[in-house]
Formats: structure tokens, sequence, C-alpha cells
């Protein structure tokens, strides 16, 4: 009888040893086995910092329908008021149309401002 080497390894998350998986009376592809880093699914979708496409899409949750400076309902971005894509707070995310949040940035840049600030209403 072949006896099949039975490694283990440990979660890149939480530590533990985990070895293959049995399905049935079947082993874990020991190619397949070999690739994985977590110990299960959980693990596997646990992570510890939030990248940019996550972050934005937080600030998303709160768009409004309209811009809030000119009203507009086409082309709705959500902009950090204070620049931090982290920070996805109701009160430090506005809804600007496209053409506003350039304008807001433009002037700040032109006012030689770092953070822009919130835009006010145009209308």
């Amino acid at each position: 009888m072949l006896r099949v080497y039975e490694e283990q390894k440990l979660c890149a998350e939480c530590g533990r040893l985990f070895s293959r998986n049995r399905y049935g009376e079947r082993l874990e592809d020991l190619s397949a086995f070999s690739r994985r880093k977590f110990c299960s699914l959980s693990c596997a979708n646990t992570r510890q910092e939030l990248t940019k496409h996550g972050c934005s899409h937080r600030a998303i949750k709160h768009l409004k329908p309209f811009c809030e400076a000119c009203g507009s309902t086409d082309n709705r971005e959500a902009r950090c008021i204070d620049q931090d894509i982290s920070n996805n707070y109701p009160a430090n995310v506005q809804t600007l149309c496209g053409p506003c949040h350039d304008f807001w940035h433009a002037t700040a840049k032109r006012l030689g401002r770092e953070v822009a600030g919130r835009m006010p209403c145009l209308v």
C-alpha cells in the first residue's frame, strides 16, 4: 500500500497548522495545496489593510442623487473633503459632478492649498 506524504503548513492569517483537505476518499491535489496560504475561506477573506478601490467603494455608498455644488445629476463622484480616502464618514464625503470636482481641485491648486475643503453650493 502506498502511503501519501502528509504535509502541514501555517495559515498566513491565524497561524494555525493545516494540512491537505479530504474530499471523500480523495486527498487534495499536492500542487493545489502548495498554492494555498490560508486554512479556510474565512481566513482568506480577512484583509488587514483596505485598498484604494475598497475605500472609494465605501465612499460611494454616501453619494447623494445630485451634485452638491451645481445640482447636476450626471457623472456624480464621491469626494473626501479632508483628502483622506480611508475617512469615509458621511460628514467627510461630498457629492460633486466631474466638472465641479475638477474645478474645485484646480482652484485649490492655483491658490496653493494642499487640502481643498468642502466646495460651496453655487446655485
